[in-house]
């Protein structure tokens, strides 16, 4: 088993990848052809769209740390937080990550909703 990380249409995708012979039995990746452990697939020409990039972070802002869906917003606009709060919940393969905030703070903006899909370094609540 190796962990890899592809790009799919823009967007980054954390993989564990198991190597399997013809007849479907496991193999060292050291057993593989360098042909194969060198190879990189791009998307065709026709389907390769340029993904929106998440807004640019500014000061205060809290962003997701990986691509996923929000579960809970776990705070309310105009409350005062301290560092290390809870803010935010994202699931993402069918795990929940934990949003903090980094400094004490009033919650100024919150940038989404339960339900909201999310890419990585996309602002979920901005601080002041």
């Amino acid at each position: 088993m190796r962990k890899l990380r592809i790009t799919v249409e823009g967007k980054t995708y954390d993989v564990v990848v198991e190597a399997l012979d013809e007849q479907g039995n496991k193999v060292s990746f050291q057993a593989l052809t360098p042909a194969f452990q060198q190879t990189s697939i791009a998307p065709p020409a026709s389907s390769a769209k340029k993904a929106a990039a998440p807004a640019a972070a500014g000061d205060g802002a809290v962003t997701s740390p990986l691509a996923g869906r929000i579960v809970s917003v776990d705070c309310q606009l105009g409350q005062k937080v301290a560092s290390g709060a809870q803010l935010v919940t994202v699931e993402a393969m069918k795990m929940n990550t934990f949003v903090y905030a980094q400094a004490d703070g009033t919650v100024a903006a919150i940038a989404v909703n339960p339900g909201d899909a999310v890419e990585e370094g996309q602002t979920l609540v901005t601080l002041s």
